[in-house]
């Protein structure tokens, strides 16, 4: 017990911990921790996409994120967010390959999801 098995990847900072301490990596404040779990057989070159999503009212209480990230093997990060009665807004990053990106936004767009590109730093 107590060792991080070798199907598994953690990143500091989005460097891998085996290329740095190991275990004994010390986290700060403020340092992004990532697990990740290895995927036998590899994966294609992964790619970053910002998007703002815009959900309508019918769909705020559903978990259509979730379900695309899961489905589409895209991992999301959510840099801000806001909720009404009426309407839901997200900007967030989405990493993955390319055709998993383009088709997980291709089904948002489809459930009715407003999907628009975020060009430049995401975070105010």
């Amino acid at each position: 017990g107590g060792k991080i098995r070798r199907f598994v990847n953690i990143y500091l900072n989005e460097e891998d911990i085996r290329f740095l301490k190991a275990e004994e990596t010390e986290v700060k404040d403020g340092d992004e921790v990532s697990i990740v779990p290895a995927i036998a057989g590899g994966r294609g070159e992964l790619m970053k996409r910002r998007v703002k999503l815009t959900f309508p009212q019918h769909l705020i209480k559903e978990p259509v994120l979730f379900t695309m990230a899961k489905k589409f093997d895209v991992m999301p990060n959510i840099r801000r967010a806001r909720v009404s009665e009426t309407v839901g807004e997200m900007i967030l990053e989405l990493e993955g390959e390319e055709k998993n990106l383009d088709d997980g936004l291709k089904s948002l767009t489809e459930q009715g999801v407003k999907v628009e590109l975020v060009e430049g730093d995401i975070i105010e």
